[in-house]
C-alpha cells in the first residue's frame, strides 16, 4: 500500500486523510448492512387504506356548476358540500370583472368656472375634487356667517382646504 502511496506522491497529510475516509466508508457501509439484516419487515407502511379513501374522493372530485358551465374541482362529496355552504349566487362568488367601467375623477363633467361659491348648493359643491359633505356644509356655514366670497382664494380660510384642494378645484370655481 505504501508503494501505491508514493508512486502517486501523497504527502504524509494527504494519505492520513485518505485512510480517514476510507475508514468512514467501511464503516458506513458495514452500519447499513447490519441494519438491513436486524430490522424486520413489518415497518413497511400499508397504503390500501389511503389508496381507497383517495379513489372515493376522486370519484366526487368534479362537481358541475349547472348555472355557469364552469367545472370546479373539489374533493369534497355532495353531503360534505352541503355542510359547508352551498353557492347560491355564482356571479357573485366569481365577482366577473369584464366590461367594467373605470371610475373616473371627481370633477371630470365640470366646466371651467362653472360654480359661482356664492350661489351654489351642497348639491353644487359636492361635486368639486376634493369636497364632500361635511366639506360642503362648512362653506355654506361660512357664507351664512361671513357673507360671499370676495376672491376664490377666501376658499382657504375654511378648515379642511389647504392649497392642494384649492388647486385641484380652481378652475371649476368663481365669486361672479
Amino acid at each position: 500500500m505504501s508503494a501505491f502511496f508514493q508512486k502517486f506522491n501523497f504527502t504524509k497529510s494527504e494519505i492520513r486523510v485518505l485512510l480517514v475516509l476510507l475508514i468512514i466508508l467501511t464503516l458506513g457501509f458495514g452500519i447499513k448492512i447490519t441494519k438491513g439484516l436486524i430490522s424486520d419487515d413489518s415497518a413497511v407502511f400499508d397504503y390500501t387504506k389511503t389508496d381507497k379513501l383517495f379513489k372515493q374522493k376522486s370519484d366526487n372530485a368534479l362537481t358541475v356548476l349547472s348555472d355557469t358551465n364552469i367545472i370546479v374541482d373539489s374533493l369534497f362529496s355532495k353531503e360534505e358540500l352541503k355542510k359547508i355552504g352551498n353557492i347560491k349566487n355564482t356571479e357573485d362568488s366569481l365577482k366577473i370583472t369584464e366590461g367594467k367601467k373605470k371610475k373616473g375623477k371627481k370633477g371630470d363633467g365640470l366646466k371651467e368656472k362653472s360654480i359661482n361659491l356664492n350661489t351654489a348648493t351642497k348639491e353644487q359643491l359636492v361635486l368639486l375634487p376634493g369636497i364632500g359633505d361635511s366639506t360642503a356644509d362648512k362653506i355654506l356655514a361660512y357664507r351664512k356667517e361671513h357673507g360671499v366670497f370676495k376672491v376664490i382664494e377666501d376658499i382657504m380660510k375654511i378648515k379642511g382646504i389647504g392649497t392642494k384642494k384649492f388647486e385641484k378645484m380652481k378652475p371649476f370655481i368663481t365669486t361672479e
